[in-house]
């Protein structure tokens, strides 16, 4: 089994939103966009422990619950194998759940079973409510079968409870982003004991067993020769003042199952060292115990035939990128399916274009869209190819950003990358503003200037993209290309007539001509003359050459003037991309509509700059 489709009202910062799941999923975007909210709902639906904390008003969107607002969860669970209801007599009958089908390529439902509506499901639910007389929320999980049926806290409400032992069935997890408990290798942890039993052990047999030899240890501390004096002395005063024989003992716990689960603690050792307490471990290790604990523990499930769902949270914490990728690896073999929330565009490019889902947030309306539809077609466009295989990184962390930026080819993207690194490394203090562009637009390296086939590829994806083309004819007709694209870019910024980006670069280092008599450039054989340094840029072998960029770029770190209109270029792109004002006299404010379609062309000569 596994959950197909999750739709979420209600709930924290997501008013309403419905999401897909592949096999393996990884759920990326801006940080605050609901990545979290919805492993908790999964957890708080699906969990067969409390995986989240109690609910408070602040978990219903808004903060202030009247009497009628719900937190709705209702997860679609199809899987079912075989692929009929009468084969799974638990899960469809009457009282139990309504037999539906699944269209994977739509994610809609149907009553009866279709050609495109071809897999068996059942749709399970949570509701919440709070009660402003004991100002605590309640919950009820429950089969749902349409939103006609009513409210599950009315007093006539017929809807059916869904029994525990099938959550158990559909066994679960979650592994949240706060992985830093130092005691999950041990008897005080459920997982632990859960693991233990499942594999025909009995913890509490083991727990009681060390509870009898702490009560009576063969070599006590109190008839240590050193202490005992000291103890008789104390047992003679308790003997004078209670009129009673009193024995003082000392014990390593308070010697009931409580104590010794509370004092049990992993130790973790290397060959030839001495062993240590998990705490004094690094936080890797410590945030490992965990996911190493669930995999085992899902490897049991698995081999037994039984049902593993996995959520994890930011697996990249404490672990570096390469046993990163080597753990989502081993992830998407071990569990039935896998749920993944990730900030690291490593840990991302281990997904199939397919199976990364964009989560954005506008308002409390989220959208949930994977890069891809469908698996990458093996004839796909090398610029497609580009996109979603060999520059799947770039691409990933471009689009984490609230708003995307697209180039006309990879040297310009190269470029907006270096004046990036130059705006952070020269932003003036009293200035914060000015980091807009590195903070809040990601830079797409498009292939071969096919920026429309580019744009295309991503309007589908991300709510916010802005086309940057050249001053000359070819950016006239990507801009003419771009407005009539169904549906037609928004934004688009052209560089002043006859400019390039190597123009740019050359406006940028005209602001101090002595930038080309730095150390790092002297000897790369740029031209003496500023005004001959674009055409020198413009040569094919320099557009692509990597070192001379990057060594230009330092030396204009190192040139207050030249930095300043670097930062001025990038507040015009940044706000712009993120749909604000252009900053006064920054850029040419709308010279011209074209339908719907916004086009900016850069300013130059502003004064002072």
């Amino acid at each position: 089994m596994k959950i197909v489709r999750l739709d979420i009202a209600g709930f924290r910062g997501i008013d309403s939103g419905t999401l897909h799941f592949d096999d393996f999923t990884v759920l990326i975007g801006a940080n605050n966009c609901g990545k979290t909210t919805i492993i908790e709902s999964l957890a708080l639906l699906l969990g067969r422990d409390r995986l989240v904390r109690n609910l408070t008003e602040h978990d219903f969107f808004g903060s202030d619950p009247q009497a009628a607002d719900r937190i709705s969860i209702i997860a679609t669970v199809a899987g079912f194998a075989p692929n009929s209801p009468e084969h799974h007599h638990d899960w469809f009958r009457a009282g139990r759940a309504t037999e539906k089908w699944f269209d994977p390529a739509s994610g809609e439902l149907s009553a009866a079973q279709t050609v495109q509506a071809s897999q068996l499901a059942c749709q399970i639910a949570f509701c919440a409510r709070f009660d402003h007389l004991t100002l605590e929320a309640e919950a009820v999980r429950y089969f749902y079968d349409d939103a006609d049926a009513g409210d599950p806290f009315a007093e006539d409400s017929t809807l059916v409870p869904l029994p525990t032992s099938l959550i158990k069935e559909i066994g679960l997890f979650l592994v949240p982003a706060s992985r830093t408990w130092d005691k999950m290798m041990s008897f005080g942890s459920e997982l632990f004991r859960r693991t233990v039993a499942y594999v025909g052990g009995n913890p509490s047999e083991a727990v009681i067993a060390e509870r009898n030899r702490l009560r009576q240890p063969v070599e006590p501390l109190e008839a240590d020769g050193q202490l005992a004096g000291l103890v008789g002395d104390i047992n003679d005063d308790l003997r004078k003042l209670f009129g009673r024989d009193i024995a003082l003992t000392l014990r390593l716990t308070t010697t009931d199952s409580e104590g010794v689960l509370d004092a049990v603690m992993p130790h973790f050792t290397e060959q030839g060292r001495p062993q240590l307490p998990g705490r004094r471990h690094g936080n890797g290790l410590i945030s490992l115990q965990t996911l190493i604990l669930l995999m085992r523990f899902g490897n049991l499930r698995k081999s037994r035939g039984d049902n593993f769902i996995m959520l994890i949270e930011e697996p990249e914490l404490h672990v570096p990128p390469p046993q990163q990728r080597k753990l989502l690896h081993y992830l998407k073999k071990m569990a039935t399916q896998t749920v993944v929330t990730s900030h690291s565009p490593t840990v991302a490019a281990v997904a199939d274009p397919h199976q990364l889902v964009l989560v954005t947030n506008r308002a409390g309306q989220i959208s949930a869209k994977p890069l891809l539809r469908s698996p990458i077609d093996a004839n796909a466009s090398a610029v497609r190819r580009a996109l979603f295989l060999s520059d799947r990184q770039a691409t990933v962390s471009a689009i984490m950003h609230p708003a995307v930026l697209i180039p006309e080819g990879k040297t310009d993207a190269g470029w907006l990358r270096l004046f990036g690194r130059i705006a952070d490394l020269t932003e003036p203090a009293d200035a914060p503003d000015e980091a807009t562009f590195t903070h809040e637009v990601g830079v797409i390296p498009t292939k071969d200037a096919r920026i429309r086939d580019t744009y295309l590829d991503l309007v589908g994806v991300h709510p916010s993209l802005t086309c940057l083309v050249d001053g000359d004819q070819a950016g006239t007709d990507y801009s003419a290309a771009l407005s009539a694209a169904n549906p037609r870019c928004r934004r688009i910024v052209r560089w002043p007539d006859g400019w390039t980006i190597e123009d740019v670069v050359t406006w940028v280092c005209s602001a101090d001509v002595t930038v080309l008599e730095q150390p790092d450039v002297a000897d790369l054989g740029l031209p003496a003359n500023i005004a001959d340094l674009a055409d020198h840029l413009k040569v094919q072998a320099r557009k692509t050459d990597e070192i001379l960029h990057a060594a230009l770029a330092d030396a204009i770190t190192a040139k207050p003037l030249c930095s300043r209109r670097v930062r001025h270029v990038l507040s015009t792109l940044g706000a712009i991309a993120t749909d604000r004002a252009a900053p006064a006299g920054f850029a040419t404010d709308l010279p011209h509509q074209n339908g719907v379609t916004h086009i900016w062309t850069f300013n130059h000569a502003f004064p002072g700059i």
